[in-house]
């Protein structure tokens, strides 16, 4: 009891410093104002951006510079609104600055059970400026970035034009698919009016921003690693170096990357990546992205990246935020000539079966790590169950109970050797005894031992071991799943969030955690630790501190997401039921070889039990005795054995060694020599009834 009550102690001492490190955090961020604003940019490149202007060739004709660069242009200039182009899933909100998308409004529907805006400020979602190869931007667009929307637009397809001054055109059309989604199709035409060639070097295109979610506070998850700026690079690595995923060798060398907000350095931006051939780019936040794919190649492209702020007009809350954008050479237009540059454009929920039916790899932006073959089974399962039984918590509880299944016949296995482990400890203490001067010669024997009684000391192991990339999948998905995203469940109002109940000054207070480790203290009483005279001290200590290994997950998975939590809670649930179902299961064998231990004791080769010589029911408090004098349970008391653990264990409390310590180890010592003394008396009375 006094081990649990010091437990306790610190797990509440844990509570009280978590605590006062979030009011320390929120001070801290309210008084921060160096994360750059969403209108600011560089006019300089990188290295890997000079490169690709030397790769244009120079043209006789050059559209003269802006005074500024796009991003510090005026917005207060008038911009019209279009707000009628949607569907079930979303409405877009398009601006006549630059002719491109200002606000994504998610609707409620399908897999995604809360709304959710999607705010596009400053330079919009592929908002347009056109540069030159030293990295100014050319005039083209300075003076007037207003487009005129074309009268034939409607709610399924808007189009937007722009004449210059140098009588070039630019066209720009959105439309959508009758069963598309979240996604919307998107063509910039640029066309040359003029009778001579006309040569606009580069083209940059603004993949939009992203912004961090609301959450509850959370010391072990932070917000920031959830904003990213991404790409997925199928091209051949680039003589650079690393300047591409390919050869960079981040995420195991696959050829997608992310750069969180928080590996952006001191100026807020990230290093630039040069692509040979994009699949895609992003911004994303934990749950929804804008995802851009180029639908016939660029060529390389110029991936660029920096934090941003945005000031939330309903509250007085700053949200930071990640923005993006791609640059890629658009070279010589001949007269009359007319690009087009297709896209195909995802702004919605990491929702992984509908980009999976995407294609494109663009289901990557979930972002399931080196498991990912894991999490894409588990997503496709929980979106399966779920549909089936109407809501996702029970989709986590089902298939958390069908891993749990499939991994019964393994789990039961280590199960079984663990207690003929158990039963085993005394003959094997015999022969560390035997052969304690001798480590070759004792491992020759312990193995010898092991094949004898057909026993697996790593059997136990494998389940965990196997149970840890199950874990960290699970965890990799759920974090991710949108799905989750306002999804309720019992008393949990959000799934992807903490289980909250209440909030006690400031503080989030949660039920399922609690649940969770109550539920693992007593799957870890169903396993109680051998203690027996064959245990070294630090043996001893270890199995004690896996006491409170429970009491260490509370604090880890307290401020985790409630979907994370129940279904750890599950899977204990069923460790439980497995345990007692394989307790009582009867350890078959083949025939019965009898082997002996230095007591004379003899043993049962296949159930590895000492054979019982009437031995009679055991009661609670005979259990404690034997337990604190370190005696099996289930072997027969003997004298010599008794006595002989008995004048051991005295003399751990002699005179001597009582003097030796400190008043506080000396008073707990003649406890446990009190303690010795009863459990010592109480067995001896007890053989005398048995004989």
């Amino acid at each position: 009891m006094k081990n649990y009550l010091i437990g306790f102690c610190f797990l509440v001492g844990a509570f009280f410093l978590i605590w006062k490190q979030s009011e320390q955090q929120i001070e801290r961020t309210n008084e921060t104002t160096t994360t750059r604003p969403l209108e600011a940019e560089d006019s300089n490149f990188s290295f890997a951006l000079a490169e690709l202007n030397n790769s244009i060739t120079q043209k006789p004709f050059t559209v003269g510079n802006a005074g500024d660069v796009l991003l510090k242009e005026n917005l207060k200039q008038p911009e019209d609104l279009f707000h009628e182009f949607s569907n079930n899933f979303s409405s877009l909100t398009f601006t006549s600055h630059l002719g491109s998308i200002r606000n994504i409004h998610l609707h409620q529907h399908d897999r995604l059970n809360k709304s959710y805006k999607m705010p596009q400020p400053g330079t919009p979602l592929l908002g347009i400026s056109f540069h030159k190869m030293d990295g100014s931007e050319i005039s083209l667009l300075s003076n007037n970035k207003n487009f005129a929307i074309n009268e034939e637009s409607n709610d399924q397809k808007i189009s937007y034009e722009w004449i210059s001054n140098e009588k070039i055109k630019i066209t720009r059309e959105y439309w959508r698919e009758h069963n598309s989604s979240y996604v919307i199709n998107h063509r910039t035409s640029i066309e040359n009016l003029n009778d001579y060639p006309v040569q606009l070097d580069k083209l940059k295109l603004h993949l939009g921003s992203a912004f961090q979610i609301p959450r509850l506070y959370n010391p072990f998850d932070n917000s920031s690693t959830y904003l990213n700026v991404g790409y997925y690079n199928f091209g051949p690595p680039l003589a650079e170096g690393c300047s591409c995923a390919k050869c960079s060798g981040r995420i195991d060398g696959e050829a997608e990357e992310f750069i969180q907000l928080n590996e952006m350095g001191t100026n807020g931006k990230m290093e630039p990546r040069l692509l040979s051939e994009a699949k895609w780019v992003c911004v994303n936040n934990q749950f929804f992205v804008n995802l851009i794919r180029p639908v016939h190649s660029l060529g390389e492209i110029l991936v660029e990246g920096e934090s941003v702020k945005n000031n939330d007009s309903n509250t007085t809350d700053t949200q930071s935020g990640v923005g993006g954008k791609i640059t890629f050479a658009l070279g010589v237009l001949a007269p009359g000539e007319k690009r087009n540059l297709d896209f195909e454009v995802y702004s919605g929920p990491k929702d992984y079966k509908l980009l999976s039916e995407l294609g494109s790899d663009q289901n990557k932006v979930m972002q399931f790590g080196v498991f990912w073959w894991i999490s894409e089974p588990l997503s496709y399962l929980l979106n399966l169950f779920s549909g089936m039984l109407g809501g996702y918590g029970l989709g986590i509880i089902v298939l958390t109970i069908l891993m749990k299944l499939i991994l019964w016949p393994l789990t039961a296995k280590a199960t079984r050797s663990q207690k003929k482990m158990q039963a085993l400890q005394e003959p094997m203490a015999a022969l560390r005894e035997k052969h304690k001067g001798s480590p070759q010669k004792l491992n020759q024997e312990m193995m010898k031992f092991y094949k004898e009684h057909k026993v697996n000391p790593f059997a136990g192991c494998w389940p965990i071991m196997i149970q840890i990339p199950i874990f960290l999948g699970m965890f990799w998905m759920l974090r991710s799943a949108a799905e989750l995203y306002g999804q309720d469940f019992l008393w949990a109002r959000d799934l992807s969030e903490q289980d909250q109940i209440a909030e006690i000054f400031g503080f989030s207070a949660n039920l399922l955690p609690i649940l969770m480790v109550v539920t693992q203290w007593f799957q870890m009483r169903l396993t109680p630790m051998q203690l027996g005279p064959q245990m070294s001290e630090a043996q001893r200590i270890n199995a004690k501190m896996m006491r409170f290994m429970p009491f260490m997950f509370l604090i880890f998975l307290y401020f985790f997401s409630s979907a994370l939590v129940l279904y750890w809670t599950v899977q204990n649930l069923m460790t439980i039921l497995q345990t007692l179902v394989t307790k009582k299961e009867p350890l078959k064998g083949e025939k019965t070889k009898k082997i002996e231990s230095t007591t004379g004791d003899k043993f049962d080769r296949n159930i590895g039990t000492v054979a019982k010589h009437g031995l009679q029911e055991m009661s609670d408090e005979e259990r404690k005795h034997r337990n604190f004098l370190g005696l099996k349970l289930k072997a027969p008391l003997k004298l010599e054995e008794l006595d002989r653990l008995y004048k051991q264990r005295l003399s751990n409390y002699s005179d001597d060694k009582l003097a030796e310590m400190t008043s506080s180890k000396r008073k707990s010592s003649l406890e446990k020599k009190e303690k010795t003394k009863q459990a010592y008396k109480f067995l001896r009375e007890r053989m005398k009834k048995g004989t």
